[in-house]
């Protein structure tokens, strides 16, 4: 059984966790969670309960769920019965990193850096960083990095590591405030 469908995984707190690697609109995000609500609570969704719940118009709704079923997070299955609102794609991390989902620009740029795809243990590594650092910082100690001709992710964390333990920010390394890794 997958990880989210334990009966102990509380989704809502796991997506309010991950708002910003998951890439959400607000609207998006509304939507997500109140999908999320209906199905753990066995209620009926309809467009119009999405709507009214949401407090957006139809057709700003209909917009919504095509990005969420395009970004493969919702999938909509419907039967002769009932229209099944299935978020299952949201917590599969392959579809997250397939999708772009976790900072697409940043995992391409330190792919272009690397000159070869990243593995996934260096995958997770970054999302990890991303959730508890600015991209900006990360992309400044990629670049140091390169400079230093030392392209690996151990490198990297020794840099951000020395950054973090100094206080040197990213708006410090914009500025031009001197700064050794040393």
């Amino acid at each position: 059984m997958k990880w989210y469908k334990q009966t102990y995984v509380n989704h809502r707190d796991w997506i309010l966790e991950n708002l910003d690697v998951l890439g959400l609109s607000h609207q998006e995000a509304i939507v997500v969670l109140l999908i999320d609500f209906f199905n753990c609570n066995q209620i009926k969704i309809t467009m119009d309960i999405l709507s009214k719940k949401s407090a957006m118009p139809q057709d700003e709704l209909d917009k919504t769920l095509s990005v969420l079923v395009a970004k493969k997070y919702l999938e909509i299955r419907a039967t002769n019965k009932q229209v099944s609102f299935i978020l299952d794609g949201l917590f599969d991390t392959e579809v997250a990193k397939t999708q772009n989902a976790l900072n697409s620009s940043l995992f391409d740029l330190f792919e272009t850096e690397f000159a070869r795809p990243l593995s996934n243990a260096e995958m997770m590594k970054l999302s990890d960083w991303v959730k508890t650092m600015d991209s900006k910082l990360i992309i400044y100690a990629l670049r140091e990095s390169s400079m230093y001709q030392k392209v690996s992710m151990n490198y990297i964390q020794k840099i951000l590591q020395t950054w973090s333990d100094k206080g040197v920010t990213a708006k410090m390394i914009e500025e031009g405030t001197k700064i050794d890794i040393e």
